[in-house]
């Protein structure tokens, strides 16, 4: 096992196990912050890909400017602890768990185990800012367009529940 690869499975449980964070914890401020660990992971394994753009927008974008919106409209909020957990939920929450190993066990089957030592070629210039660019205003500009309305929205959402009543 090369170090690129045990980087990799170090980067992918790091990644899974904060994902699990952002499900399962009652804070959703401590929610929020496995969230920020989940993207930097993330941005880690687009470093590997040799996408240092990529990597670079989602750290600064996501990891940054969306979180501390989440952080800001969970403070503003003063989102409390959800309270204790009652036994009904266990049973729950253990079928939870069971359905989605079943899931990953269904793709690892259909997908199969990795063969043979090399990877999938990556197209020419992939991650740079030029193909962003002409992917992103090009092809992808209406779900581009589409995604600043409903953040311009959920904005608005949060005023209006945040406001205070005269």
């Amino acid at each position: 096992m090369t170090l690129t690869q045990i980087v990799f499975y170090i980067l992918a449980a790091v990644s899974v196990l904060s994902a699990l964070g952002v499900v399962f914890q009652r804070n959703p401020l401590y929610s929020a912050l496995a969230l920020i660990v989940t993207l930097v992971s993330m941005a880690l394994l687009f470093v590997q890909l040799n996408a240092g753009f990529l990597a670079a927008v989602q750290v600064i974008v996501y990891a940054g400017a969306i979180m501390v919106l989440f952080i800001f409209i969970i403070m503003l909020l003063n989102l409390a602890d959800s309270g204790g957990r009652s036994l009904a939920q266990v049973p729950a929450k253990a079928l939870g768990v069971l359905l989605l190993g079943v899931l990953f066990a269904s793709i690892y089957a259909a997908v199969g185990a990795p063969r043979g030592e090399g990877r999938a070629a990556l197209p020419e210039g992939f991650g740079s800012v030029e193909r962003v660019g002409l992917k992103l205003f090009g092809d992808y500009v209406l779900p581009f367009e589409l995604s600043g309305v409903l953040l311009l929205g959920a904005i608005l959402g949060t005023i209006v529940l945040a406001r205070r009543k005269p």
